[in-house]
């Protein structure tokens, strides 16, 4: 199979959310001496965007979008030991802890941010559903995170978004951590009001943003 059809099947695998597909597509591509860097950079990241794109437009899918972000985990995971033995490492964006905040269950939301994040090249410690701030700023913390990453789905659970705020302050952190909050009831004022990014309205918007926060996009 020629170089340009691997390629072709590869896009079409991310944007279909095909996860054998996506590793028969980018096995035939080394094969065909496509190396596994640009095939990362210019069909694997391409083919995200383009779903993102397509969800931001309503043309795809929650389900959709989670599974090309996990077809796109697959192929990344796939390749490392073809950059490994080539000695090509893909640039690490940045690291980030994500949890959605106490008192609020929902997760679906961090769920995708964090699979979309890892599929950007970002290390991603998910620290779950309802978590207080003291954990939140623990674990951050341990695992030397670039940026903190708060979900809340609930207007009620909003307080604890500001909560992690004021513990940074009081230790001596507000510096350390981009923080970005994000979820149906959070505003641009108030991300502002308690000195945190906005994430955007939705998952592939705060990626985004996260991304430009790290010099990247």
């Amino acid at each position: 199979m020629s170089g340009s059809s691997a390629r072709d099947r590869i896009h079409q695998a991310i944007i279909d959310g095909d996860d054998k597909m996506v590793v028969g597509a980018v096995e035939e591509a080394i094969e065909a001496g496509v190396a596994p860097l640009s095939m990362i950079n210019e069909i694997l990241n391409p083919a995200l965007k383009e779903v993102g794109d397509r969800f931001n437009k309503g043309d795809m899918y929650l389900p959709e979008l989670i599974l090309s972000a996990e077809a796109m985990e697959v192929a990344v995971k796939f390749l490392q030991p073809h950059l490994e033995a080539r000695e090509e490492r893909i640039e690490i964006p940045g690291k980030v802890a994500m949890a959605t905040v106490q008192g609020d269950i929902h997760d679906i939301g961090k769920n995708i941010v964090c699979a979309l994040l890892r599929a950007n090249g970002f290390e991603v410690l998910d620290l779950g559903r309802d978590v207080p701030a003291a954990t939140i700023v623990a674990k951050a913390e341990e695992f030397e995170a670039d940026i903190i990453g708060l979900s809340a789905l609930l207007s009620t659970t909003l307080p604890y978004c500001r909560d992690t705020m004021e513990l940074l302050k009081e230790k001596g952190l507000e510096g350390r951590f981009k923080v970005f909050i994000g979820g149906g009831p959070v505003t641009p004022e108030f991300a502002e009001e308690i000195g945190a990014e906005y994430g955007g309205a939705h998952a592939e918007a705060g990626v985004t943003r996260m991304l430009r926060a790290q010099g990247r996009g």
